[in-house]
Formats: structure tokens, sequence, C-alpha cells
């Protein structure tokens, strides 16, 4: 009888310790959702990153393309003044 009633306050201890030491291991802030969903949250995040990276570079050589239309419209119009 002893014996069980130790068992059992064992358990129940090492089934709170474990739960105490899971919900301290899932915070990370922004990306707490992140350990619920595995390697899809991974998958999903590696993703995002990418699609950044694209948007990034998009709107980079958007911005490039701008400043080479500028340049040449400066250009027409010096050749045009100078006629």
């Amino acid at each position: 009888m002893v014996v069980d009633i130790y068992k059992k306050q064992t358990n129940i201890m090492v089934l709170l310790d474990s739960t105490a030491v899971a919900n301290q291991a899932s915070q990370f802030g922004v990306f707490e959702k992140l350990t619920d969903y595995g390697a899809l949250g991974l998958i999903v995040l590696a993703l995002g990153y990418v699609s950044w990276m694209f948007v990034q570079k998009k709107l980079k050589e958007n911005e490039e393309l701008k400043k080479k239309i500028e340049e040449l419209r400066e250009e027409l119009l010096k050749s045009k003044l100078s006629k």
C-alpha cells in the first residue's frame, strides 16, 4: 500500500516536471506556434523566407530599371535640347 502511494506520487511528480519543461521549451516568442506544427511549420517558414528573398530581388530590379529609365530620359532631353 505504501509502495503504491509512493509510485503514484512519483509518477505525478514526473508528469508535472515533464509538462513544466515542455511548456518552457515551447516559448519562442513569435515562433511559439512553430513548435506545435513541427516539420510543417519549418517548411512554411522556409517558404516564406524564400518568397521574401524573391520579393526583395524584384523590388531591387524595379528600382534599377527606374534609375535606368530616368537616365535615358535625361539623355533624350539633352539630345533634343542640343538640336
